[in-house]
């Protein structure tokens, strides 16, 4: 029987991290499923979801903690699929932030979000320098699933007085579904 395991992987970064896990994962019958991999500083990120036989998460976990030798750290955590269920009735919405960085606001974004039982999906937020003044920006891109007793209207309303509060600008829109 094949399990779901979450690697997640650190390591300073040079060519071949990918290489040396997706070989590990190979040599213990594992299949890469999902990824999510980026350089952040200098070190080289990945989460991984592989599913993987039984019988070889033993082998594999100590393959994988030998890369501590090659300066990458590896974890591992037994996962399953969420099943549809759990957000039934919930609407996928895109959610866009972007203005002049500083501190805290993902955290009033994301305490705002919990607050209403917004599920955060998927996230990504870099700095970039604007053209002329190079002045940092802040972006951030989220994948959220709102319960169905947040109206759409309601939720932009707060998002906005979010956006005043913290002067970003903060977009919400139905996700595409895939």
């Amino acid at each position: 029987m094949k399990v779901q395991l979450l690697v997640s992987a650190i390591g300073e970064d040079h060519p071949g991290i990918v290489a040396r896990l997706t070989e590990i994962f190979c040599q213990h019958g594992a299949n890469l499923e999902e990824s999510r991999m980026a350089l952040l500083g200098g070190e080289f990120a990945a989460v991984v979801l592989i599913s993987v036989p039984e019988e070889n998460i033993v082998a594999l976990n100590s393959a994988l903690a030998k890369l501590k030798n090659e300066s990458i750290t590896v974890s591992t955590k037994a996962t399953q699929s969420i099943g549809p269920e759990k957000y039934r009735g919930y609407v996928p919405c895109q959610l866009t932030i972007s203005g002049a960085d500083h501190e805290g606001i993902v955290r009033t974004v994301a305490s705002y979000l919990r607050d209403n039982f917004i599920n955060i999906q998927s996230m990504e937020s870099s700095i970039i320098h604007a053209p002329i003044t190079g002045t940092p920006l802040f972006c951030m891109s989220a994948i959220v699933q709102v319960p169905p007793a947040v109206p759409l209207s309601e939720l932009k309303k707060s998002l906005w007085a979010i956006a005043d509060k913290e002067s970003v600008e903060i977009e919400i829109r139905l996700a595409a579904v895939s």
